[in-house]
């Protein structure tokens, strides 16, 4: 494996980070910035929103750019996202440093799978697209509960320049060290959401969408969930790092349970978990404070963790399948719409917050995770009928590939 591939792992690590953390922080960031939860909590929709929309947008104009320039430019403008955010004294700042950061986030991750796929030998090219990828999955492990553990140790502004000097050391990496890898061309956007006119193509990303929702409303307010239970900053950091081992473990499951007994059955065994684990961690909350509650809910989280992220290689799974030589595309747009939900579960679970409850959040997000279950039963019957019909989405694609 060439060992270049790593520093693209890097910067998907900081990416990761800089997406993440906020769940860690958010008590700190609303009291510095005088703002309440809630609103603080929309500095994650307006990240998530803004790499939805402008990574499609932007892959396609700088379809034709030169692969190693577009992947140092686009790690300057996350490293120049995260200083801004880092020297931020007012919460405009932080949110025009949050939306710098994932325009270069949004420009990167397609661009590194793209530049790892060319730099690995053929037969290496999975192994190597899975290590970057992995980069944003160990983020959860080690970067969100190590900056949680540095904003209360030190200041919640050295959180934002560690991430910013990861990002560079990632770019110099990557300018010194890479060949020029020239472009593959641009996708069109018609051509991108031409694929949503699938019936079961889109009530597969409506699945994620509605997954997403419902794990990102509570993660982005954990902090808040947690506090209720009696847990202090650092026990916080603690679940977190807990919430990203069980994440990794996930991942891994569902990508060896896909391989072993089909995405179709993955799939649901994962949702079913995960929306009783989010009900869990909410209905626990009436027993705060007695012996033992608390442990039971850091289980919970690690059931969620687990759970939460053994759907997502198992959906990709499906949507490979579902889109044959097109996979490249609908992959791209699975990003866009996990981003998309992101935004939705940060922006509903701050209006839970704020009209309802902490304690309520759980029992929001565990609704959005069972419409996933309606949704992937929906897709799956279109497919199937699809199939009995002899119509192959996948077999009448023209071989693009985003």
């Amino acid at each position: 494996m060439d060992k270049r591939i790593f520093w693209l792992a890097l910067g998907s690590f900081a990416i990761g980070t800089e997406g993440f953390m906020i769940g860690g922080l958010l008590p700190t960031l609303a009291a510095a910035l005088h703002v309440s939860t809630a609103l603080a909590g929309q500095l994650v929709t307006a990240f998530s929103l803004v790499y939805a929309v402008s990574s499609p947008l932007l892959t396609t104009l700088t379809g034709r750019m030169e692969r190693r320039t577009l992947l140092f430019g686009s790690l300057l403008l996350l490293a120049v996202g995260n200083v801004v955010c880092g020297f931020a004294s007012s919460y405009g700042w932080m949110l025009t440093g949050r939306i710098v950061a994932a325009l270069g986030a949004g420009l990167f991750s397609p661009g590194a799978v793209a530049a790892a796929s060319t730099l690995a030998a053929p037969e290496k090219r999975g192994r190597a697209v899975s290590i970057v990828v992995a980069g944003q999955t160990v983020s959860l492990i080690l970067g969100v509960p190590f900056g949680t553990w540095v904003a209360l140790t030190f200041d919640w502004r050295m959180t934002f320049w560690i991430v910013g000097g990861v990002t560079l050391l990632a770019a110099l990496a990557i300018q010194l060290q890479f060949p020029r890898v020239a472009p593959a061309g641009a996708v069109g956007m018609r051509e991108r959401l031409s694929y949503l006119k699938q019936p079961e193509l889109l009530s597969a990303l409506l699945t994620t969408l509605a997954w997403a929702t419902g794990i990102f409303s509570l993660f982005t307010y954990v902090s808040e969930l947690f506090a209720r239970y009696g847990a202090g900053g650092r026990m916080i950091s603690v679940v977190l790092c807990l919430t990203g081992i069980a994440s990794f473990i996930g991942v891994r499951t569902g990508g060896i349970a896909a391989d072993r007994i089909g995405p179709n059955r993955t799939i649901p065994l994962a949702l079913i978990l995960l929306t009783a684990s989010l009900f869990l961690l909410s209905a626990l909350n009436g027993f705060a404070g007695r012996p033992g509650i608390l442990v039971l809910a850091v289980s919970a989280m690690a059931l969620y963790g687990f759970s939460g992220y053994m759907f997502n290689p198992a959906q990709q799974h499906r949507l490979i399948g579902l889109s044959g030589p097109s996979s490249g595309i609908v992959l791209s747009l699975q990003s866009s719409v996990l981003y998309v939900g992101s935004a939705l579960g940060a922006s509903a679970g701050g209006a839970v917050v704020r009209f309802a409850t902490a304690e309520e959040i759980g029992y929001f997000a565990g609704a959005m995770t069972a419409l996933s279950l309606v949704l992937f039963a929906v897709s799956l019957r279109l497919e199937r009928r699809e199939a009995h019909s002899g119509h192959s989405p996948a077999a009448d694609d023209s071989g693009a590939s985003g």
